[in-house]
């Protein structure tokens, strides 16, 4: 009697001892997998603020729902936009579903949400309204969740027509010189018995036609790196008033012709960190655009009348015939003419000024035409001190 109750304490003795073994030993896992969770909840707490910090740096609206349609998670730049869309002043993402223009998105929901297959679908809109042009996605998941992105690609859309705009003109601007370098050589070549003065006017003529394609390709290589490589264009320390000098001297003999008269009145040692490439575009092609259009016996003025911390300050004037109001907004547009016909004879490209202009906007300036009161076109700009 007395062994089998040594027996049954024993077991049980056993049995408690092996249970808490067990115990201890799950209660080690259940504490590394409490540690592992809470390792985990920590790493998908960060990658939230991380989302959530880049949504709200993000140039992009976006807006997740549930497949109720309520919001899950929204950015301000979301809000935003659909407040430009809409005639109602919207305090919450959901109010998109009551805008008529996202229309079409509301019924790719409608009919995908009502779907029993499960996959992933998409819905593109455009979107355009108070002079903006907005690309509207929405990705429908396979639980019916689904998010709504809104990206304004108003500039992309400008730069495309721009774009599509040069081509047409360039094309055009090209027909011209050849059509007449051609007509020249047939001329040339189907008259061997021509005197010596009409086939040195031809040949003359051929001339300079061939210049004016050359200064078109390099005005257009110069737009074209302006656009599209920037970079390429490296800095170095630049005087403006070595620059303007050599403008002046490489022009002397058209300036001599037309009797102008130059005042400079810059400072002698005007430094800038720029590009001298592109530093001397600016005041050469506001030189050639005077000499070409500003009329006979011309003062030009040159001048640097103010300085800050950051920016030097530029007037470049002449009492010429000036332009009609309705031009001035448009003289930096490439290839645009106030006189077609007077451009064409005198040579220009009809990128000059919009060269001047993305010049300056490389050198973080900003520049206008204005006509002057006593008479004459003023450009004033500003150029920074270091780009």
């Amino acid at each position: 009697m007395e062994i089998a109750v040594c027996i049954c304490i024993l077991t049980a003795v056993a049995v408690i001892v092996y249970c808490y073994m067990v115990v201890c030993r799950y209660r080690k896992s259940i504490a590394a997998l409490q540690s592992n969770l809470d390792t985990v909840q920590t790493d998908l707490r960060m990658e939230r603020e991380k989302m959530l910090a880049h949504l709200k740096v993000s140039k992009r609206g976006f807006a997740n729902y549930s497949p109720q349609r309520k919001e899950i998670l929204s950015n301000e730049l979301f809000i935003q936009y659909i407040n430009y869309i809409s005639n109602k002043r919207c305090s919450y993402s959901e109010a998109v579903f009551d805008i008529p223009e996202f229309g079409d998105i509301l019924d790719f929901l409608d009919d995908r949400q009502c779907r029993a297959e499960k996959k992933l679908e998409t819905k593109t809109i455009h979107i355009s309204k108070n002079n903006k042009i907005l690309y509207v996605n929405c990705i429908i998941f396979h639980d019916k969740s689904f998010e709504i992105t809104i990206d304004d690609i108003t500039q992309k859309e400008e730069q495309a027509q721009l774009k599509k705009q040069l081509t047409q003109n360039i094309s055009h601007e090209l027909k011209t010189p050849v059509a007449s370098i051609q007509g020249y050589m047939e001329t040339l070549l189907c008259n061997p018995d021509i005197d010596q003065e009409k086939k040195d006017f031809y040949i003359k003529r051929c001339y300079t036609q061939a210049q004016r394609l050359t200064n078109l390709l390099y005005d257009i290589s110069t737009i074209n790196k302006l656009d599209e490589a920037p970079e390429m264009y490296v800095g170095e320390d630049v005087d403006i008033s070595i620059v303007i000098d050599n403008v002046i001297k490489d022009l002397s003999l058209v300036i001599e012709e037309q009797h102008f008269t130059i005042k400079k009145e810059i400072p002698d040692t005007l430094m800038i960190r720029g590009n001298i490439s592109l530093i001397y575009s600016i005041f050469r092609n506001l030189m050639d655009n005077a000499l070409a259009y500003a009329g006979k016996n011309i003062t030009i003025n040159i001048c640097c009348y103010r300085q800050d911390k950051d920016f030097y300050y530029f007037s470049f004037a002449d009492n010429g015939v000036g332009v009609e109001e309705e031009h001035l907004n448009r003289l930096f547009d490439r290839f645009y003419r106030v006189d077609k016909g007077r451009s064409r004879k005198v040579g220009g490209t009809g990128l000059g000024l919009s060269i001047v202009k993305n010049a300056v906007s490389f050198h973080n300036g900003r520049i206008s035409a204005k006509n002057r009161e006593g008479g004459g076109l003023e450009f004033l700009f500003t150029l920074k001190k270091s780009f």
